[in-house]
C-alpha cells in the first residue's frame, strides 16, 4: 500500500484502520524457536483464571497446539480427541458423548474472553476457528510498529498530487482517534446487550429451573461423580451377584466353606459377566450427556467392580435396581424399595402400606405381554457412604429406561419439584413411576408416589 493509500485509508475507513495495521493473515511456526513462541503464548493463556481452574480445558488446548506445531493439525478429528484426551474406547458414540465438542467450545469462548481485554491486544493470537479442531497462529506486533510513522515519509516518497495536497502536522493520531470513536460507538451499542445478559442471567440465578434444582447438588461439588452400573443380564458362576430376595442381597455365612465352583472363562466375561443391559446403558447416556454439558467429570463403574470406598469418594449415580447391590443398600431403609423374588414376582413396597403390591411386575411374564414397567428414583444423603446419591432403577428394564428418561427431561422434573414442595434444591426425596411398555419400549414415564424428608 502507497503512502497516499494509507494516508487516506486512515482518514476514510475509521475503525477497518486497524484490521490494516496489525490484522495478518494465519502463519505457520517452522522453526525451532518459532514453535516455542507459540507455546509461550499458549502457557500465558493457560495461566490465566480462564483456563487455570480447570483440567479439561487445558489438557485439550495443549494437545491440539502441540499436534498442530508438529505438522498433524489437519487429522484433528473429534474422534482421535475424545480417544487420545478424555480416554474414551475406540469406538465409542461421539454423537452420544459430545465432551469434545461441548470443550472445544468452551475453550474457544475462553480464548475470546482473554483477547477482548486490551492488555493482549499486542499478543500472538492463538485462535480456534468454528467447526475446526486445528488452531490458528497470527502473530501480533504493538499497534503501528509494522508502518513507518507518516512524519518520517519522505519527500521523494510521496508523489506530487499528494505534496499539493495541505497535509495535517501530525497525521499519525488520525487513525488512532478515528478507530477509538469507533469503540466508544460500539460500547454504546453494547451496553443494552450487557444489560440484557445480566438481567437474563439475574433472573435465572434468582429463578433457576427445575432441571437445575434437581442437578445442582451433585454438580456444584466440582468432584467427579461415580457412575454405576450393575453387569451382565444373569449370574454366571457367581460372577454377577444375583436377585435380591425381600429388599436384601442374598448373603452366604462367611465362616462356611466356599462351594465348588468353575473358574470363569474369558468367554463367561465377555458373553455376561462385563456386559451392560442395553436399557442401562440408554438412561446412563442420558445422565452423561447432561454432565457434559454442565462440563462435570464422571466415570464409570461396574457395580462388582465398586467398593464402599469408591462410593466414598464423592457423589454417585446409581443405575438398575435388582441386580446392583448398591441400589439395593441404599433403598432399603427408605420408604419405597425392592422386594419379591424371581419365583413370584417383584414389587415396590410401600412401608406405610406393606400390604399394598400394585406396582408389581412377574420378570417370567412373556417380553411382548408386558405392558406396564416400574421404577423409582431418588437423590439421597447415603449415611453410609456420606455423599449424596442419586438413584435411577426400575423393577424391568423398561423401567430403568424411563427413569432415566425422566431424570433429564424439564417438563417432568418441574412436575416433580411441584410434588416435592418448597426447598426442592436442598431435600431428600423418592418417587414411585410408572411406564406404559410395548414390546420392551417404554413410554413416558409418570409419578405416582413422593416421599420427602
Amino acid at each position: 500500500m502507497s503512502p497516499y493509500d494509507l494516508f487516506w485509508s486512515a482518514l476514510n475507513e475509521g475503525p477497518d484502520m486497524r484490521s490494516v495495521i496489525d490484522e495478518t493473515v494465519p502463519w505457520t511456526p517452522s522453526t525451532e524457536e518459532e514453535k516455542d513462541s507459540v507455546r509461550r503464548q499458549m502457557q500465558r493463556l493457560l495461566d490465566t483464571s480462564h483456563f487455570k481452574n480447570s483440567r479439561r480445558y487445558p489438557a485439550l488446548l495443549r494437545f491440539i497446539v502441540e499436534e498442530t506445531l508438529e505438522g498433524r493439525g489437519e487429522f484433528l478429528k473429534e474422534r482421535l480427541l475424545g480417544i487420545r484426551v478424555f480416554d474414551r474406547p475406540a469406538d465409542y458414540d461421539t454423537a452420544a458423548d459430545p465432551i469434545v465438542r461441548v470443550t472445544i467450545a468452551e475453550i474457544r469462548k475462553r480464548i475470546a474472553q482473554y483477547y477482548h481485554e486490551e492488555a493482549h491486544d499486542s499478543e500472538m493470537r492463538i485462535e480456534l476457528p468454528s467447526g475446526r479442531y486445528e488452531p490458528e497462529f497470527r502473530p501480533r506486533r504493538e499497534f503501528g510498529s509494522d508502518r513507518r510513522s507518516m512524519e518520517t515519509i519522505s519527500a521523494a516518497e510521496v508523489d506530487t498530487p499528494l505534496l499539493a495536497m495541505p497535509l495535517p502536522i501530525e497525521p499519525t493520531p488520525l487513525p488512532t482517534a478515528s478507530w477509538l470513536s469507533g469503540r466508544r460507538r460500539w460500547a454504546l451499542l453494547a451496553v443494552p446487550l450487557v444489560l440484557l445478559l445480566i438481567v437474563s442471567f439475574g433472573w435465572r440465578w434468582l429463578h433457576p429451573s427445575a432441571l437445575d434444582e434437581l442437578w445442582e447438588p451433585l454438580l456444584s461439588s466440582h468432584r467427579t461423580i461415580l457412575m454405576c452400573l450393575p453387569a451382565g443380564a444373569g449370574d454366571q458362576n457367581g460372577a454377577n451377584p444375583g436377585r435380591f430376595q425381600n429388599g436384601l442381597a442374598n448373603t452366604t455365612d462367611s465362616t462356611a466353606p466356599a462351594p465348588a465352583r468353575r473358574v470363569p472363562t474369558f468367554l463367561d466375561h465377555e458373553s455376561l459377566g462385563e456386559n451392560v443391559v442395553f436399557s442401562d446403558m440408554l438412561a446412563t447416556l442420558k445422565i452423561a450427556d447432561l454432565m457434559a454439558v454442565h462440563q462435570n467429570e464422571y466415570r464409570l463403574r461396574l457395580n462388582v467392580l465398586t467398593t464402599l470406598d469408591d462410593l466414598r469418594q464423592g457423589p454417585a449415580v446409581l443405575i438398575g435396581g435388582l441386580d446392583n447391590q448398591w441400589t439395593m443398600r441404599a433403598l432399603a431403609p427408605l420408604r419405597f424399595h425392592f422386594v419379591g423374588s424371581d419365583a413370584e414376582e417383584y414389587w415396590i413396597s410401600d412401608t406405610e402400606n406393606p400390604q399394598k403390591r400394585d406396582w408389581a411386575l412377574d420378570l417370567k411374564t412373556q417380553y411382548a405381554a408386558v405392558n406396564h414397567d416400574f421404577a423409582l428414583i431418588a437423590r439421597v444423603h447415603n449415611e453410609q457412604t456420606g455423599e449424596l446419591e442419586v438413584i435411577v432403577a426400575g423393577i424391568g428394564m423398561s423401567g430403568t429406561a424411563a427413569a432415566g428418561e425422566f431424570l433429564v427431561d424439564p417438563h417432568r422434573v418441574e412436575e416433580l419439584r411441584r410434588r416435592v414442595g418448597a426447598g426442592f434444591r436442598n431435600r431428600d426425596f423418592e418417587a414411585v413411576l410408572s411406564t406404559d411398555v410395548v414390546n420392551g419400549i417404554a413410554g413416558s414415564p409418570k409419578i405416582l408416589a413422593v416421599a420427602v424428608w
